[in-house]
């Protein structure tokens, strides 16, 4: 584990804290709160809550200023590309941060510093550190340098939402870890057109069904329409 005293990772951020306790707390996983026999609020899922609520604000501003004709479908879309799992899991490589995690040891020899998830959270209460140590406009600072790339491809249309992968990392996360199925259940058509119908479970409680040319499409569209539904029903 690398030693975050040296200022490395900091440099590669692009801020450097005063109240460094932060941003060890940043680092500092559940696994290794709970191996210490250390009180819960010790982890940073206090911070990553914040930071989610940050990162939202900061690129959602972000996109209203780049798309002033854009609608609101289309900035939530948008929007859901950037601030995802994956978009926050890439940063979080490019910055090293699993190097600098503190993990319990079950977790750390489980491949722990290498998780989407784990990193995707790290990246976030880093951002509520930046927050709570240097003010929103540092914040949004951090959060702009650190994804400029990603919201450019956003924007672009480099970028696309995979419903499937979004509806699945939704139903994995904290206080959920509902099982999601999709389930073929017709095709019809021609060879030469196709049809696929697909139906989406979650826990054998039905979500939502759609077609499509081919069984990708079709659940792509069905974890689509899924998505509002599935948060309706949990929450």
């Amino acid at each position: 584990m690398k030693d975050l005293s040296t200022g490395e990772f900091e440099r590669a951020l692009g801020y450097s804290f005063k109240d460094r306790d932060l941003l060890t707390l940043a680092f500092t996983h559940t696994t290794y709160v709970f191996e210490h026999n250390m009180g819960h609020f010790r982890s940073n899922q206090r911070l990553e809550y914040i930071g989610d609520a940050v990162m939202d604000l900061v690129i959602g501003q972000k996109l209203y200023e780049l798309k002033p004709e854009a609608d609101e479908g289309y900035l939530s879309k948008t929007r859901s590309i950037i601030v995802c799992e994956r978009s926050f899991a890439a940063v979080a490589r490019k910055l090293d941060m699993g190097s600098y995690l503190l993990l319990g040891k079950g977790e750390a020899q489980t491949g722990g510093t290498e998780k989407d998830s784990t990193l995707a959270d790290a990246f976030e209460s880093i951002i509520a550190a930046v927050y709570f140590d240097g003010g929103f406009a540092e914040a949004e600072r951090v959060v702009l340098t650190n994804l400029d790339q990603t919201i450019k491809d956003a924007v672009d249309g480099k970028i696309f939402l995979d419903y499937k992968s979004r509806l699945l990392e939704i139903a994995q996360m904290k206080n959920k870890q509902h099982k999601i199925e999709f389930v073929l259940v017709g095709e019809s058509g021609p060879a030469h057109l196709r049809e696929f119908e697909v139906e989406v479970y979650a826990d054998d409680n039905f979500l939502a069904r759609a077609k499509g040319h081919s069984k990708k499409e079709a659940e792509q569209r069905a974890a689509e329409a899924s998505i509002s539904v599935y948060q309706e029903m949990y929450g």
